[in-house]
């Protein structure tokens, strides 16, 4: 009988084994946008690249990151796509998020943004903006800031440029129609931009404010990430292996990436995993500059180690 039992549970062990594995997922529900930056992400779901550690990925598309913070902290998201600005003015209004990891870096080898001024529009110069209308995604937004930046080193006075808060979808007509005189868009609608004629481009303004700086992270609340430390390395350890494979199969990543976003870009991918605390000063200095943030912060506190 002893034989017998000892049979029947080595028969019983591959399928209670099976179950066990299964439960070893722990869920994390992430929100992203609709970009190129996110293909770590996408191959390290499809790839099951998460899945070997110890993650169940669910991500969705969120359509204004602006409201990230918020949703962070109802707890209806774990991990989102947050801009600098995002954070530091969330975390300043009482709230408590952290960087995790980063998503893409704004760089002058590889732009990805510009500004379109409406074609016909003979804007050569800064000072040719006085008195126009600038659509920009968000007031306040990443490129809103950095486009106010930008017109205050070049001496052009913040209250002769009239920003108007435009989603990226609607610039094209915006700008076609007249309503708006230019853009800061993104690619690829960018590019969209400029080959239907709609705009022509004019001024990199993100690369002449700082040629190399933090876009935007991955971020969470600080109760979350304290509670979920290795998820995060896990996570992290993700992302790096996605870029490895990317770069080891790039043809199977261009299949990803246009499943995924429905395109694909041709630039190369600006992206960094790992974040320092020095990367959040550009963006305290600016947002200071700017009179968002009323004291300064220390960066170290914003990166979770």
């Amino acid at each position: 009988m002893k034989r017998i039992a000892a049979l029947a549970c080595l028969c019983l062990l591959p399928l209670t084994m099976q179950p066990a594995s299964a439960q070893q997922l722990t869920k994390i529900n992430l929100a992203y946008a609709v970009a190129a930056d996110f293909l770590p992400l996408f191959v390290a779901k499809d790839q099951g690249i998460f899945a070997k550690h110890g993650i169940d990925m669910n991500a969705t598309v969120m359509g204004n990151p602006a409201l990230a913070p918020s949703a962070l902290t109802a707890g209806s998201l774990d991990i989102a796509l947050v801009t600098p600005p995002n954070l530091l003015l969330a975390n300043e209004g009482g709230l408590d998020l952290v960087a995790i990891a980063g998503v893409v870096r704004v760089q002058k080898t590889n732009p990805r943004s510009n500004l379109v001024t409406r074609t016909g529009e003979n804007i050569t110069k800064p000072s040719d903006l006085k008195g126009k209308k600038i659509g920009v995604p968000a007031i306040n937004s990443s490129l809103d800031l950095v486009f106010k930046a930008w017109l205050k080193q070049n001496n052009v006075p913040l209250d002769q440029v009239t920003s108007v808060e435009t989603p990226f979808a609607q610039m094209p007509d915006l700008l076609k129609s007249g309503q708006i005189d230019a853009a800061m868009s993104m690619e690829p609608l960018l590019t969209r931009i400029v080959a239907a004629g709609s705009g022509v481009r004019t001024f990199d303004v993100q690369s002449e404010v700082n040629p190399d700086f933090l876009g935007g992270f991955w971020g969470t609340t600080r109760d979350w990430a304290t509670s979920h430390k290795t998820l995060i390395e896990e996570f992290r350890a993700s992302l790096r292996e996605a870029l490895t494979d990317i770069a080891a199969h790039p043809d199977e990543a261009k299949a990803i990436e246009k499943k995924y976003i429905g395109y694909v870009d041709p630039s190369p991918l600006s992206v960094r995993v790992d974040l320092v605390p020095a990367d959040f000063e550009f963006w305290i200095d600016l947002c200071v500059a700017m009179g968002q943030l009323h004291q300064r912060v220390d960066p170290a506190k914003v990166v979770f180690p």
